[in-house]
């Protein structure tokens, strides 16, 4: 039988196949979403050359488990020591097999949201060590599921190994700062004005490419010794294992301990286009400069539903200028906050401007019942139009006078039941 033709057709094509067809659909339509968005910016689509790891690595890592399982055998033809290809040769083919498939997929998935990027214009410039680390990661997921599979050589390793490398996102998502330079997806999409620090990057790239490393050579010293019948006892193994996860474990605690920087801010207040509109100052970031109109627009309804100029705030800004102050849905200094969405979306509810206007939950005293059912129905006013509860007796400019009346006192918490409109 020809050897190169019994290990890879028919059966073992599939185990290669299959996953890389999953991993190419999976990037696909996660990814999709963003291809029709008006406004990519380049760090969150570099990004996404390592956020989608979440399902993809889960993927490789264990149908490069399961390869190794069927084929690393001690009854296989490359385990034996008459071999020519013992040890590092089949390991070779093996992961050069499975990168290409595996990786390849995932890059080629990728392809179209890096393209429309580049069509659409997309703010900043590409990140290519950033993407680098991704493609990375993927290699040495592949690597490490394929060494797995070489030591346990048991099927129950591959569902095992899954869950595990899935929960890695879970690490990403509640660790945020400390486990950040160690998981390759990172808990949040950087934005305009954010980007990959240097030292994460260049952190990730070393650990990716020594767990790769680590695991290729320990795949092929565990098939080279078992072929020469040195592993007599598991001892002999775990020493092994224990060597070679040295560097990879060495550099794991440093960026635990020392947790580097995530994000570097490229982005502040000096670099601001603005203008005014309802008594306001309305500013973005000057890349963001065509969306200035589309802002004031987002606002406009509850600003017409309020009134009168607000006396809680004198500003309203794109949360790219103040990216040191993280967003809580109230006021900075008189600026209120809101996000701009690369998918062309004014985020106002994140700037908190309804709870700002209407004083709901921002008073340090609780209010009487009467005041905070007031701010409750004055909250539904502005945010859909309808008058109920104690304004429902009440015409819009009616609101409108009451608001102008006593804007200084729902901005200082000061409003009495006597304040109260009675229709």
């Amino acid at each position: 039988m020809n050897g190169r033709r019994s290990w890879f057709w028919p059966l073992n094509g599939l185990f290669v196949l299959l996953p890389a067809v999953l991993i190419f659909v999976v990037v696909l339509v996660r990814t999709h979403p963003m291809w029709s968005w008006p406004y990519p910016v380049w760090v969150q689509t570099s990004a996404h050359w390592h956020q989608q790891f979440t399902f993809a690595g889960p993927i490789a890592g264990a149908m490069a488990a399961l390869w190794a399982v069927r084929l690393n055998g001690a009854d296989r033809i490359w385990s034996q020591f008459a071999a020519p290809r013992v040890g590092s040769g089949v390991v070779v083919r093996h992961l050069g097999l499975l990168t290409a498939w595996f990786v390849g997929a995932y890059v080629l998935a990728l392809l179209p949201l890096t393209v429309t990027t580049a069509v659409k214009g997309g703010i900043g410039e590409p990140e290519p060590l950033v993407m680098a680390s991704g493609v990375l990661a993927m290699a040495a997921v592949t690597a490490l599921g394929y060494v797995v599979g070489t030591l346990v050589r048991s099927l129950a390793a591959v569902p095992i190994l899954a869950v595990a490398l899935y929960c890695l996102d879970a690490f990403a998502a509640y660790g945020t700062d400390t486990f950040g330079a160690i998981v390759p997806q990172l808990y949040v999409d950087p934005v305009l004005g954010l980007t990959e620090s240097t030292s994460l990057v260049v952190f990730r790239l070393a650990l990716f490419l020594t767990v790769a490393a680590a695991s290729t050579t320990l795949a092929a010293t565990v098939l080279r010794r078992r072929a020469t019948g040195r592993y007599r006892s598991p001892l002999m193994q775990a020493r092994d294992v224990a060597v070679y996860a040295l560097a990879p474990v060495v550099l794991v605690s440093t960026a635990v301990v020392t947790t580097p920087d995530l994000f570097a801010i490229e982005a502040s207040a000096d670099e601001r286009t603005c203008t005014t509109a309802h008594g306001l100052e309305f500013c973005v970031h000057e890349n963001n400069a065509p969306r200035l109109d589309g802002m004031i627009e987002a606002f406009e309804p509850v600003l017409a539903r309020y009134g009168t100029t607000p006396s809680q705030f004198d500003a309203i800004w794109d949360h790219t200028l103040l990216l040191h102050q993280p967003m809580s849905g109230l006021p900075v200094d008189g600026v209120v906050v809101t996000r701009l969405d690369p998918d062309g979306s004014v985020d106002t509810m994140s700037s908190g401007i309804l709870m700002t206007l209407s004083g709901v939950g921002l008073c340090a005293t609780p209010p009487p019942p009467q005041v905070e059912q007031l701010q409750a129905n004055l909250y539904d006013y502005l945010d859909t139009g309808a008058l109920t509860g104690l304004l429902s007796g009440l015409r819009p400019h009616q609101v409108h006078a009451w608001i102008d009346r006593h804007n200084d006192q729902l901005a200082t918490c000061s409003l009495g039941e006597q304040d109260v409109p009675h229709t």
